[in-house]
């Protein structure tokens, strides 16, 4: 079982629809998923249950209780996304006001209240996802702090890259004060359109500066993504056979294999 961040200071990099699509490719492989929706602005859950029916969310059934430390039930708060093995811990807008600047400086206890919510239930899952915002705040610095692996989307664009090193500085930061096991998963490139020599010029670039740590596959741009979430649906369930739904799953088997390679060596650095 492995919790991942989907985290990056920049936005548009596609974390959102990285995490709504991966989840219907690894429930059609027969992984039970959470996606935990960590972002006030909430698109992931709206994403699955539609923008009005995600704004008239009560807060107390949302992450915005687990950030409020109410300590809720997890009955109370995560919730069927409508697609087999794929379950939703609901964002909310109400979750802005805990989204605090220098997070490490807030107290313990408000660092690691998600770490503690999914402590209780994350035996229940083979991975867990956390979809955090646009930013180094609180919410992407406890979704680090709960999670076992980083995932870095970018975009295969200098702008689409500035915040990469903000974001290894804050991991590294999480690492120092509150969870030390946190490893990198990789740098996943989305949107990426292998015809634009700028893109292709990019990944080089990016390959060359950080190696193995940069995933072999890619999310390309595709309309079918965006119909997909138009149709509130993983583009595994909404378009299974096309190029977009085959792409994913492509990353969704490289990042299983990934999460396999650091548990085999975490076990043999134990032995």
């Amino acid at each position: 079982m492995a919790v991942i961040a989907a985290v990056n200071l920049k936005g548009g990099v596609g974390k959102t629809s990285i995490c709504l699509h991966l989840a219907g490719a690894l429930s059609l492989l027969g992984h039970r998923v959470l996606l935990v929706d960590n972002d006030p602005q909430s698109s992931l859950t709206a994403g699955f249950l539609g923008p009005q029916p995600t704004r008239q969310l009560d807060p107390s059934a949302t992450i915005a209780a687990v950030h409020a430390g109410d300590e809720p039930f997890p009955e109370a708060v995560i919730k069927p996304s409508g697609f087999d093995r794929i379950d939703l811990l609901p964002g909310s807008r109400f979750a802005a006001s805990f989204n605090i600047p220098d997070p490490h400086r807030a107290p313990y206890e408000d660092q690691v209240r998600l770490r503690d919510f999914l402590a209780q239930i994350r035996r229940g899952y083979d991975l867990v996802m956390i979809d955090c915002p646009p930013n180094l705040h609180m919410a992407s610095w406890s979704a680090m702090a709960a999670s076992d692996y980083l995932l870095v989307p970018v975009m295969p664009e200098d702008f689409g890259a500035q915040g990469t090193q903000d974001v290894a500085e804050s991991a590294a930061m999480v690492r120092a004060v509150v969870n030390p096991s946190l490893s990198m998963l990789g740098y996943l490139v989305s949107m990426y359109q292998a015809r634009r020599t700028v893109h292709q010029m990019y990944v080089e670039r990016l390959r060359a500066g950080h190696g193995a740590a940069v995933f072999e596959a890619m999310i390309p741009a595709a309309v079918d993504y965006v119909e997909a979430i138009t149709a509130l649906r993983p583009v595994a369930f909404h378009k299974p056979k096309s190029a977009a739904a085959k792409a994913v799953k492509a990353v969704a088997d490289e990042m299983l294999a990934r999460v396999a390679t650091h548990a085999a060596g975490d076990k043999r650095g134990a032995a």
